[in-house]
């Protein structure tokens, strides 16, 4: 057994790697710069803990995320492995005493907010560390192509420079195009880097959109119909979140908020409910990054549609982490587009850089929005949409698990809907996006800006008044896919015809068209699986000894002050609830479970399962 075997048995308690987790261990152990893009639940974490464990020195995790450091470093000193973190929820004295302890040599793994890296301590206190390995997590942060730009990223490789010696730097992020990918290279002075890309696909999740007439009652119908779920609902603004939170408590919903808006006290506490699931029901904005570390979240929500399919993926992509069965709802109305082009022009990432500079972010953004519609409205395989977006061939056209391969459809005659696009296009010069057509169309005025400008009194204006304004977007999005209409030009994308429309208008040809019929999507029952790699087998969890152990899980949770997960997941739990083993040895055979697990809980384990045999005897 290899040294990265034996360290992932004794304190993960797991036999095997999952797929990609080896070769990036290897190279990062060899002295090799490291560039993965894993999904959020491949086991990235993984991937530098085992090498802190086994190299000399201290390895430095870097991380935007204060709430996943929190919960990542409760789990590893569970596990018996030292580590820390060094963000601002510490107080002065705290963080001064957490530099001096590491300064002594007490920690193997340091966490630590992209905020700290320049600052004076921290700089002398690197000095004479003795980092060996600089591991940075959501490494897209670093590029403005990606969703979720962070200016304090662009310090690290500064900082790296400002060592003694260069250590090993290893990138990990959950979504990253191709441009993306070139900025993490680049701005991080990555050095011949080994890269992976372990697929995008995750096959545990059910993709789903919804159009709900009203998305409050819809999302209490949900909760009703999973009562005790731990999800997350995502909405796009903090007015949108404070009022999901109190229609949902008013109705009497166990939730809870978190937002930018929030204090640091408030913040915690929020966070606090949800992790140890006194209110298993999350309410929080797209924009912020929860860092969510929670293994057992069974369902999200997107009340708002993101702004990206990177933000959109990754949050999604915080369901069923432990390999289990969720869901990934997103509820989408056409009237969100006008809210996020709003958010879009006034994104304060923008402020710190030159005029082209953010020319180029708004134009990015912009496009990345296009594509989240697109999604939306599509009506073919949501799964193969996903992949294809990331680079990644689909095995399938149709993955059988997404409201589109699952749902109804219908073919209607849209001769007439195709025309009067064609005609509204022609008569405005040709100068305008799909978002202003179809208000032209349907004769939507909220803003004014039809009267304003004289476009009510146009021939076609309001000539779709009938027809659902998302229909003529979705009819407008197949024009553009079948290549009868292009988009191009400046910060907004402007609809051109082509000549292939030119002549099919000419020739007055019939046209139909596929599209969904919206219908709710029934409640089902999680079924339990791991990710590729493990198997779990079926467990009735209404079984006494399943509560028996989730009860002490969570009671031994409560007196240390940790998430409940950071002593086992729910995988582990209903491993043990099945294989019941009967002493050190067995239990040692249940994946989840390392020796320092076993130090800790073992007796106490193998007494609960010892019981519940007497009492089926």
């Amino acid at each position: 057994m290899s040294d990265k075997s034996a360290v992932l048995k004794r304190y993960f308690g797991y036999d095997s790697f999952r797929g990609g987790q080896e070769p990036i261990i290897d190279s990062i152990l060899a002295g090799r710069d490291v560039l993965a893009v894993m999904p959020t639940g491949a086991g990235k974490s993984l991937c530098y803990q085992i090498p802190a464990i086994l190299s000399p020195g201290i390895t430095l995790v870097i991380s935007p995320l204060i709430s996943l450091m929190k919960d990542q470093v409760g789990a590893l000193n569970q596990r018996g492995i030292p580590a820390a973190y060094l963000n601002s929820s510490l107080t002065p004295r705290q963080y001064a005493l957490a530099l001096e302890r590491a300064s002594a040599g007490a920690y193997r793994i340091i966490y630590v907010a992209p905020e700290r890296l320049m600052t004076e301590g921290f700089l002398r206190f690197s000095k004479y560390a003795g980092i060996s390995l600089i591991a940075v997590d959501e490494a897209h942060c670093v590029s403005q192509w990606g969703h979720d730009f962070r200016r304090s990223y662009t310090d690290i490789s500064a900082y790296v420079s400002t060592l003694p010696s260069r250590p090993v730097v290893a990138a990990f992020t959950a979504t990253a195009t191709e441009k993306v990918k070139a900025d993490i290279r680049a701005l991080l002075g990555l050095r011949d880097p080994y890269e992976i890309s372990t697929g995008f696909d995750r096959p545990n999740l059910y993709f789903s959109v919804v159009r709900a007439q009203n998305r409050i009652d819809y999302i209490k119908d949900y909760l009703e119909r999973n009562s005790g779920k731990s999800g997350i609902i995502y909405a796009m603004t903090r007015s949108n979140v404070e009022e999901i939170w109190e229609k949902l408590s008013k109705a009497g919903f166990r939730v809870t908020m978190y937002h930018a808006g929030l204090d640091d006290k408030q913040r915690a506490e929020h966070q606090d409910e949800f992790i140890r699931d006194k209110k298993p029901v999350m309410v929080a904005t797209n924009a912020f990054g929860m860092g969510i570390d929670k293994p057992d979240v069974e369902f999200i929500i997107h009340y708002n549609f993101p702004l990206s399919m990177e933000s959109y993926y990754q949050e999604a992509g915080r369901a069923g982490r432990d390999g289990s069965e969720a869901e990934c709802i997103l509820l989408y109305s056409a009237g969100d587009i006008r809210t996020a082009r709003k958010i879009i022009d006034k994104s304060p990432a923008d402020d710190e850089l030159d005029a082209e500079g953010r020319e180029t972010a708004k134009k990015a953004r912009i496009d990345k929005l296009e594509k989240m519609i697109a999604y939306c409205e599509t009506t073919t395989c949501l799964r193969a949409y996903i992949l294809k977006y990331f680079g990644e061939r689909p095995a399938m056209a149709q993955c059988g698990k997404c409201s589109s391969c699952n749902g109804e459809f219908e073919v209607r005659d849209v001769t007439k809907a195709v025309r009067a696009i064609y005609m509204a296009i022609y008569s405005t010069g040709e100068r305008f996006g799909a978002a202003f057509i179809a208000d032209f169309l349907s004769g939507d005025d909220s803003d004014g800006r039809m009267e304003s400008r004289g476009f009510n009194e146009q021939p076609g204006f309001a000539v779709l008044a009938d027809m659902p304004k998302k229909d003529i977007r979705e009819i407008i999005g197949r024009l553009i896919d079948s290549g009868m209409l292009t988009r191009s030009g400046g910060d907004y994308p402007v609809l051109e015809l082509t000549p292939v429309f030119d002549g099919i208008y000419n020739e007055k040809r019939r046209i139909t068209m596929k599209f969904r019929r919206d219908k709710k999507i029934p409640a089902r029952k999680a079924k339990k699986s791991e990710p590729v790699g493990y198997v779990t087998p079926d467990v009735d969890e209404d079984s006494q000894l399943y509560k028996t152990l989730r009860g002490w899980r969570r009671e031994m949770a409560e007196r240390r002050g940790i998430p409940a997960y950071c002593i086992f997941t729910d995988s582990t739990l209903r491993l043990l609830t099945a294989m019941k083993p009967r002493d050190r040895r067995q239990l040692a055979e249940v994946k989840g479970v390392g020796d320092a697990i076993i130090d800790k809980y073992g007796e106490d384990i193998l007494r609960i399962i010892g019981e519940s045999y007497e009492n089926e005897n």
